[in-house]
């Protein structure tokens, strides 16, 4: 066991102790610790083989230490001393030949010098002779036939055989007996036959003395010898016959056998041995086989000597000379007389304790705590890793998470206060109030009683009758109300002596802990809290009466009008914004809030200050009027008010929806409108774009075109120029030379100015739809007027008078 100093022990320790470590480490040497740094990997934390306690195998403890063979013991032999065969079945004669003779007994030294078998026969005077003919005794081959003179028996082989004594004869049974047999023996067991066969050994006795025969045959003629038995070797791992013993240890298996030997001293005993695999041979009468083990057995155990083969993954627990001892994984080879063993331990992270007499081993996860018992001291470890104690002062409890809110051994506590909640707790009689965070307490005298909610909490304000409240005060289980629909109402009665029902809730929650636990019994809050609710909000109701519940700031036709008022204390000096801001809002009944306040200028400071208890908030969610009758009438002449209201309210709604509609559709037509618009937009801007380009190209190609044009054109307005000039001068000739012709006669003359008048009427009336005819008569200088030949004459005659001056001209110049 090693040995840690108290520094070293004070930096490895972790323990949960407002006490000095230095008391628990007055004993450094009945316990180690492995454990690890932060920095160390969580697998080297679990290492058992750091562990002192648990013992490594030795090498030279080993199997192949422990003597497993019968060479250092008393009567070891090589081979079994086998009697040879005497005789040949194959040759009868031979066989005859031994019974016939003299046999000398085999001796004591002639055996251990193995010189019996050269030990030679004296032959005896026989009396059988050979027959002639067909006279005589036949003996058929492979056999021989017995005779006897004076009762002593002899043999004769195969043949025929005359007995010339008349006072000799042949033995009745006898004749012609077959040496294939396995034993062939007189009734007087003068002659003894015995064959054995190969993988056998014969087991024999002469004159009392235990002999093995070897394969072959052997005849015995002495009447001294007796047959046992053969052995076959293959059928039995382990006889004997005698002091001689033959063992054959199968391969993965040792024999327990106890051997005489003779030690350092000179002194002999009988010790037991484990013997290996293989054939051994002994000659003892001390010796002595107790059956096989299988070499992988978990424990082999033989008197003195012992073997653990110790799996990985576990421990082997055993007591050895009146001590506790712990094996780690290997074989390990133990040689005491004060040896038990006591099974195997599985090593495995659901195994957090391994405990053997006064061995303690502790496995420590993370999360764990392991509570137990030092020098009647408790002690907490909580920091990972493996411990071991070899100490009758340290007994193990158990194992705790470390997340657990209460963990207590003797007088050490561990309390963990969540926020939310404090820890009741009286030191020497005196309270003390443990506030959120982990408190450890080391004293007989520091009690801890129960963990206090300090979070808000709300109850509903029901009048309970004389059996709960019994019921309750006496703890009795199984007590159940029998609730109706209507059970959750606080009833109380009005001004005017109307019973109405209240569903309500009050919230409160623990301000002062320290002055409610001295104050009152906090199991008894909850109804002191309600009881003194319900007294102070039936009171509010009483001094109120039925119209005034009723009443309220406005009717409203809103569905979703509800009569629930929800007000904090705590937010009585804010601004009201966020009730006043939304015009759709339910009407707020006045009887709620004048209750509301009232109730909690009531209660609301008077709790604070006598109790630690904050009544935050009342909520009155609904309201009944308990009289069937009254509420029917009251519902009656509510129909008339809810038919109005809700016809209100339908007008009202088909106003919104028709009002929505047209606004939707102005919208959707301004919408349409604007889309339109840009779309047309989009369009023309589409379209100008392209015209812009369709003109810049067609100017291009007018221009061209102009060009190509122009000069096109000016050639042929030339060639027309020419064409025109060349026809009118042939035209005008021919006019001349018509007018020349036409000039000589007075009818060519007047049909020419006919001509000339006809194109210009025909002229003049194109275009013309529509025809007006007037009276030449009447008007005859109107340009709507039909020519009249007269008129044409006189047109022609001015026409002729213009000729004749222009032509007088022309010759006057």
């Amino acid at each position: 066991m090693a040995n840690f100093s108290k520094n070293s022990m004070d930096d490895e320790l972790n323990l949960v102790d407002l006490k000095d470590d230095d008391d628990f480490l007055e004993e450094p040497s009945t316990y180690a610790i492995a454990t690890a740094g932060d920095e160390e990997q969580e697998d080297s934390v679990l290492d058992f083989s750091q562990l002192k306690l648990i013992e490594n195998p030795v090498e030279e403890q080993s199997s192949n230490a422990l003597p497993q063979t019968l060479d250092d013991c008393l009567g070891y032999l090589k081979e079994l001393p086998l009697l040879q065969p005497n005789g040949d079945q194959s040759q009868p004669e031979t066989i005859a030949e031994m019974v016939n003779s003299v046999l000398p007994l085999p001796s004591a030294e002639s055996e251990r010098s193995s010189n019996h078998h050269d030990l030679q026969p004296i032959k005896k005077k026989t009396i059988h002779k050979s027959a002639f003919g067909n006279l005589g005794h036949t003996v058929r081959p492979g056999c021989i036939s017995l005779y006897k003179k004076y009762d002593i028996v002899y043999a004769v082989p195969e043949g025929r055989w005359w007995l010339l004594d008349p006072l000799t004869s042949w033995v009745k049974g006898y004749s012609n007996v077959s040496l294939d047999t396995d034993l062939i023996k007189t009734e007087d067991n003068q002659v003894l036959i015995v064959r054995i066969i190969e993988g056998q050994v014969g087991l024999i006795t002469i004159q009392g003395v235990h002999h093995l025969l070897d394969v072959g045959t052997h005849v015995f003629n002495s009447g001294t010898v007796q047959f046992l038995g053969a052995v076959t070797y293959a059928a039995k791992q382990y006889f004997n016959h005698g002091p001689y013993h033959y063992l054959n240890v199968p391969r993965g298996s040792n024999a327990k056998v106890w051997v005489e030997v003779v030690g350092g001293d000179g002194v002999k005993s009988l010790v037991p041995r484990l013997i290996k695999e293989g054939e051994h041979f002994i000659k003892s009468t001390f010796f002595r086989f107790e059956g096989l083990v299988k070499v992988s057995d978990e424990y082999i155990g033989h008197h003195s000597i012992h073997i653990l083969n110790v799996v990985k993954g576990q421990v082997a627990k055993a007591n050895c000379d009146n001590l506790p001892r712990l094996y780690g994984e290997g074989q390990h080879i133990i040689e005491s007389p004060n040896f038990s063993y006591e099974g195997t331990e599985i090593i495995s992270p659901d195994n957090l304790c391994i405990s053997h007499g006064t061995i303690t081993i502790l496995q420590i996860p993370r999360g764990k705590i392991a509570l137990a018992w030092n020098r009647n001291e408790p002690v907490l470890l909580d920091k990972p890793g493996l411990y071991e104690f070899n100490s009758n002062n340290f007994h193990f409890v158990d194992f705790c998470d470390a997340s657990e809110r209460k963990i207590e051994l003797g007088s050490k506590k561990v309390l963990q206060v969540y926020t939310g909640e404090v820890g009741i707790t009286y030191d020497k009689g005196h309270l003390k109030v443990l506030t959120n965070g982990r408190h450890v307490i080391d004293s007989s005298t520091h009690l801890f009683e129960r963990f206090l909610s300090t979070k808000q909490r709300s109850i509903r304000l029901i009048t309970y009758g004389a059996s709960h409240k019994i019921a309750k005060s006496t703890k009795k289980k199984g007590w159940e109300a029998d609730l109706q629909d209507d059970a959750d109402f606080l009833v109380c009665e009005t001004k005017d002596l109307v019973k109405v029902g209240v569903r309500a809730d009050v919230f409160y929650s623990i301000v002062d802990p320290e002055k409610c636990i001295q104050t009152l019994n906090t199991d008894e809050l909850e109804d002191l809290v309600r009881e003194t609710a319900v007294a102070t909000l039936t009171n509010i109701i009483r001094s109120t009466a039925l119209n005034q519940i009723a009443q309220s700031s406005q009717v409203s036709a809103s569905p979703s009008s509800q009569d629930v008022i929800v007000a904090d204390v705590t937010a009585a000096g804010e601004d009201d914004e966020e009730n006043t801001g939304d015009e759709q809002a339910a009407a707020i009944s006045y009887f709620f809030d004048r209750a509301h306040d009232e109730f909690m200028n009531k209660l609301h400071e008077d709790f604070v200050t006598r109790y630690g208890v904050d009544i935050a908030n009342i909520r009155m969610e609904s309201f009944k009027i308990m009289d069937n009758e009254l509420a029917s009438e009251i519902a009656q002449n509510c129909l008339v008010t809810a038919h109005t209201e809700n016809q209100l309210s339908n007008l009202q709604g088909q106003n919104l929806i028709a009002t929505q509609k047209e606004k939707t559709a102005a919208d959707c037509e301004n919408i349409k409108a604007g889309a339109e618009a840009k779309s047309l937009a989009t369009l023309a801007d589409a379209e100008n774009k392209r015209r812009i380009d369709a003109a810049k190209a067609e100017a291009e190609a007018l221009k061209v075109q102009t060009i190509t044009a122009a000069k096109a054109e000016a050639d042929a307005i030339l060639l027309k120029a020419k064409a025109e000039a060349e026809a009118i001068r042939l035209k005008a000739a021919a006019e001349a030379e018509r007018a020349k012709l036409l000039s000589q006669t007075e009818l060519g003359q007047q049909q020419s100015l006919f001509e000339i008048y006809a194109d210009m009427v025909k002229a003049s009336n194109e275009g013309v739809n529509k025809v007006v005819y007037m009276d030449p008569s009447v008007n005859r200088d109107s340009p709507f007027t039909m020519g009249s030949l007269d008129g044409l004459n006189r047109d022609l005659h001015s026409l002729s008078k213009l000729g004749m001056i222009a032509e007088e001209k022309k010759q006057d110049a």
